[in-house]
């Protein structure tokens, strides 16, 4: 189960080279004053299409950032060390799935930011430890609800300016990738 053949260092390239570049966009922003809005994923509109991609990449401040920054390092480092063979295909829709779930479903508001993303993993976490079953898998699975349980809180609507639809997105996305990759070893 666990990459123990690779060093934390190799676990956490993959989610330390994508909070770079979300690092890297948010000095952008604010440092060089680029408005980087246009990026949003705006729901069923033409140029919302462009969020897909980027509107994880995009923060509104420092609390946003930081907000989504340690969760993703710690369960992008998580789901690479515990599920190595599969790790890729598991950000990559945790990424893109509740993304597209935005753009097609949400209120037609601006939503930037990459918890649709932590929450995808968060909860890929949670659930592939109920679907497993194992022991290793239930074990992690509960570690994940002690540090991260707080996020259960986020998944309903709570702030108009908050983008609870990206929470619920990330949730499904989360959980469907764990139904699918809950039959493999």
């Amino acid at each position: 189960m666990a990459n123990r053949s690779r060093s934390i260092y190799q676990n956490i390239w993959i989610p330390l080279r994508l909070a770079l570049i979300m690092v890297l966009f948010f000095l952008v922003q604010h440092y060089l004053q680029v408005d980087l809005r246009f990026l949003a994923n705006v729901p069923r509109t033409l140029e919302g299409l462009l969020g897909i991609p980027f509107s994880p990449l995009v923060h509104i401040n420092y609390f946003h950032l930081l907000s989504n920054l340690f969760p993703l390092l710690c369960l992008g480092t998580a789901v690479f060390w515990f599920y190595g063979k599969v790790a890729n295909d598991v950000l990559l829709r945790c990424y893109f799935v509740p993304q597209v779930l935005v753009w097609m479903f949400a209120r037609p508001h601006a939503h930037v930011g990459s918890s649709g993303l932590v929450y995808g993993l968060a909860f890929f976490l949670i659930f592939l430890g109920f679907f497993r079953k194992d022991f290793n898998s239930l074990i992690i699975s509960i570690v994940i609800l002690l540090f991260f349980g707080g996020l259960f809180y986020g998944v309903l609507p709570s702030e108009s300016g908050i983008s609870w639809e990206s929470h619920l997105a990330g949730v499904i996305a989360g959980g469907m990738t764990a139904f699918e990759f809950s039959k493999k070893k």
